[in-house]
């Protein structure tokens, strides 16, 4: 492992320079070795091949993160309608890994990752998704509670293409996302649904950047998940609309429960408009638990801490009904936390 100080996060445009929210600052490790996943599904009609690559797609997270990713990689390319692929990462001891993802023209290419383990977690994927296809991907961080994870996601969809992307945030003391989508094709569309626990101590750190450059192109990224005591958590979305994406639409939203005292929160909504045939929409929501819910629980036998936990699993629940791979559901459910599926105190 190497120490670093680099940053990570960049908005497209310096906008918040007093609040100093423009970017991040990593000072750790970026691990050398490299992580092999566990391939438990791999349907026969996708093909695997160690140490691909694509090139030309934007890393989301920045060039300095990038120029420390060397180490083993695994491309899978689907040319047909495929069945879920699921990879297990394991990344004890500090790791980092590169993943590419090829959709070709007309197919489709479901692909869930599971994150687990405890030591510094460095993921980058990269997708391209050609005319016509599609890329439903399933990202669910489980890290270990006191690592630090980097998370990097770029993708390109030319013509007629999608990228579903749900990711779950449920691990981690330190953590940095980066999602990056480039809308290249006319009639292209990206769709986001994010959601997040911050528990008491932990940091989480998002950048959302989808370049709208094709006509007609379609964006929505939704992001939901609770904040509890002493949390800080920012959120970057920014919907960037380019001179010659007549008739594209992006959409941004944000909801946000708190749990408990002390938490931080930024959210920074951003929309960058070159193209006057366009429409661009944002919002943001926060909230506090009634405390009348805590106390109707409570009267049921179920403790406070109980209550947070059946009410953070519902919270994630709208996120992880977009997980196309049932297995990967029941799995995201169960790692949310035990008393939510039903623990001693309900």
């Amino acid at each position: 492992m190497t120490n670093e100080n680099i940053i990570l996060n960049p908005l497209p445009v310096r906008t918040w320079n007093s609040l100093k929210m423009n970017e991040a600052t990593y000072s750790g490790t970026i691990p050398d070795d490299s992580c092999t996943p566990e391939l438990t599904k791999l349907p026969d009609e996708l093909k695997l091949t160690k140490n691909g690559t694509l090139d030309n797609i934007k890393s989301a997270a920045g060039e300095e993160l990038s120029s420390h990713l060397a180490g083993d990689s695994i491309l899978i390319e689907s040319d047909s309608d495929a069945s879920s692929a699921v990879l297990n990462y394991d990344f004890t001891g500090g790791k980092q890994a590169r993943l590419f993802l090829h959709a070709k023209k007309n197919s489709t290419l479901p692909v869930s990752v599971i994150m687990t383990g405890d030591g510094t977690a460095v993921l980058e994927i990269k997708i391209l998704a050609e005319p016509g296809s599609t890329v439903d991907l399933s990202v669910i961080q489980a890290v270990g509670d006191s690592c630090d994870v980097i998370t990097d996601i770029g993708g390109t969809c030319e013509e007629n293409a999608s990228f579903n992307l749900t990711k779950l945030e449920l691990g981690g003391k330190s953590e940095y996302v980066a999602v990056s989508v480039d809308l290249e094709g006319d009639h292209s569309s990206f769709s986001a649904n994010a959601g997040y626990r911050v528990r008491t101590n932990q940091s989480l750190d998002m950048n959302y950047v989808v370049r709208h450059t094709g006509r007609k192109t379609e964006s929505n990224i939704f992001a939901s998940g609770i904040l509890e005591g002493d949390s800080t958590k920012l959120f970057r979305g920014t919907i960037d609309l380019i001179k010659g994406c007549a008739g594209a639409k992006g959409t941004e939203n944000e909801d946000i429960l708190l749990l408990g005292d002390n938490q931080v929160n930024q959210t920074i909504p951003l929309i960058l408009c070159n193209e006057e045939d366009v429409e661009g929409n944002h919002g943001a929501s926060i909230g506090r638990l009634d405390e009348n819910i805590i106390f109707y629980l409570g009267s049921r036998g179920i403790s406070p801490e109980a209550a947070e936990d059946i009410i953070a699993h519902a919270k994630l629940d709208a996120i992880i009904s977009h997980i196309p791979d049932d297995d990967i559901k029941t799995l995201a459910h169960s790692l949310i936390s035990p008393e939510a599926d039903g623990g001693e105190d309900a």
